[in-house]
């Protein structure tokens, strides 16, 4: 078995925080039928409190979210050292290179464009868990 398999088999765990429903539910389903345990959260607040609670082994942020935006998540993530090797993903509509920029200075590891293509999004999720173990 590949170790990429290996992984998928041990049930890897996935925070989506996004504050569309639609898009939480979209990314979820597929990722669960890849075989990934899901956990959603509609707000960077609460989508810390279930990281703290459920130490995913990689995260899913949005930026543009009430309560804490995805910027002020990273940031807090990053500062607690649970989620210091986390592989952190924004998932934005913005697209402008500054939104890329100050993610990657907040130590995100990708960034990925909405509208998402999910075999694309799927495929970064398998390499990100793939570099980060």
């Amino acid at each position: 078995m590949s170790k990429l398999h290996a992984m998928i088999s041990e049930k890897r765990k996935v925070l989506i925080v996004d504050d569309e429903p639609d898009i939480r539910e979209f990314i979820g389903y597929n990722l669960i039928r890849k075989g990934y345990t899901v956990h959603t959260a509609g707000d960077g607040q609460a989508g810390y409190n279930l990281a703290v609670e459920n130490k995913p082994d990689l995260i899913i942020l949005d930026i543009l979210m009430p309560v804490m935006n995805g910027y002020e998540t990273c940031q807090k993530l990053r500062q607690n050292p649970l989620f210091a090797n986390t592989p952190i993903i924004f998932l934005s509509a913005l697209h402008q290179s500054y939104v890329q920029t100050l993610g990657i200075k907040l130590q995100a590891d990708g960034f990925i464009n909405k509208p998402v293509r999910i075999e694309l999004l799927i495929q970064r999720v398998e390499e990100w868990l793939e570099n980060a173990s």
